[in-house]
C-alpha cells in the first residue's frame, strides 16, 4: 500500500469533514464520528481526522496513480466547499526516509512512545542524548509525519552479516505517538519497510515482539506475520516472566531449493 498526507489548518475542521463525509456518502460508502471520518473509494480510501485548528487526511491505495486519483477528488470537493475560507492542501508522502536532522524528534518519540508492555523497562531507563547511534543509523530509519511533525518511525536492515542471510531484513523500533494511533501510521510504516527492504533484495522479513504486546501481534497478523517461534520465559520484566515471539513475513512466494 502506498500512503500520502495533508495536514488543512482551518478553525472549522470538524464542519468540513462532516460536510465531506456527508457529500461523498451519497455515491460511495463512508463512516462518520465525532473527531473522524473515512471516504471508501474503488481505488482506495481517506482517513480524515480532527484536531484544535486543523485536520489531517491520509489517503490510503494500492499504486501511485490510484493515491493521485483519491487526492484530486478530496482535493476538488474541499475547495469547492471552502467558500469563505483560503484553503492550502498539500500532499505529501505520509511515510519518508530518516535523516540526521531528525534526531531530536525521534529521540523524544523514543521517550514517550514506549508502553509497559511493548518493551523492556531498562532501556525505558536510558536517557540518551542522542536518538542516533553506531547501532541506530538515519540510513536504516523510515519516519511517518503529519503537518511536518514527526509521529512515527520504523527501522529495517539485514539481520545477518553474512552473504547466505542477505536475503532477511528484520524490523526493529516501530514507534507511533500516542496521539497519532488509530491513524493507520504502523500500516503505513510497515509497507514502507517491506516496500524498502524488498527494493534492497529481501525475500523475508523478521521481527520480534514480547508476548504481552497483543495489539502489536494483532497487527503484525493483519498484515500478514505468522509466529515463527516463542522463547519462553526470554524476560523476567517486573516479576514475571515474559515470552518473546519471533514473526516472519515473506515478500515473495516462499520457494524450496531444488537439488541439482
Amino acid at each position: 500500500m502506498i500512503y500520502s498526507t495533508a495536514r488543512v489548518v482551518t478553525d472549522r475542521p470538524h464542519r468540513y469533514i462532516k460536510q465531506l463525509v456527508s457529500h461523498m456518502g451519497r455515491k460511495v460508502p463512508t463512516r462518520l464520528d465525532e473527531e473522524r471520518g473515512s471516504v471508501m473509494f474503488s481505488v482506495g480510501s481517506c482517513l480524515l481526522v480532527a484536531a484544535t485548528g486543523h485536520f489531517d487526511m491520509i489517503v490510503k491505495a494500492g499504486a501511485a496513480d490510484a493515491v493521485a486519483a483519491v487526492e484530486d477528488t478530496m482535493t476538488g470537493h474541499l475547495l469547492r466547499f471552502a467558500t469563505r475560507d483560503t484553503l492550502t492542501i498539500d500532499w505529501l508522502p505520509l511515510v519518508r526516509p530518516a535523516t540526521a536532522e531528525d534526531d531530536t524528534a525521534l529521540l523524544a518519540l523514543n521517550r514517550t512512545a514506549w508502553t509497559a508492555g511493548s518493551g523492556l523497562p531498562s532501556t525505558a531507563a536510558d536517557e540518551p542524548t542522542e536518538y542516533f547511534n553506531e547501532r541506530r543509523k538515519p540510513e536504516t530509519h523510515l519516519v511517518a509525519a503529519l503537518g511536518g511533525q514527526i509521529v512515527g518511525t520504523v527501522s529495517t536492515h539485514r539481520t545477518s552479516p553474512f552473504p547466505e542471510g542477505a536475503h532477511v531484513f528484520g524490523l526493529w523500533n516501530l514507534l507511533v505517538a500516542e496521539q497519532a494511533r488509530r491513524m493507520s501510521i504502523a500500516s503505513a510504516l510497515l509497507s514502507a519497510a517491506e516496500g524498502h527492504a524488498r527494493s534492497q533484495g529481501a525475500k523475508k522479513v523478521g521481527l520480534r515482539v514480547l508476548a504481552t504486546n497483543s495489539g502489536a501481534i494483532k497487527l503484525y497478523q493483519q498484515h500478514g506475520y505468522a509466529v515463527e517461534g516463542r522463547y519462553v520465559d526470554e524476560f523476567l520484566i517486573d516479576g514475571s516472566y515474559v515470552d518473546d515471539m519471533s514473526m516472519g513475513k515473506f515478500l515473495t512466494s516462499a520457494a524450496t531449493p531444488t537439488a541439482s
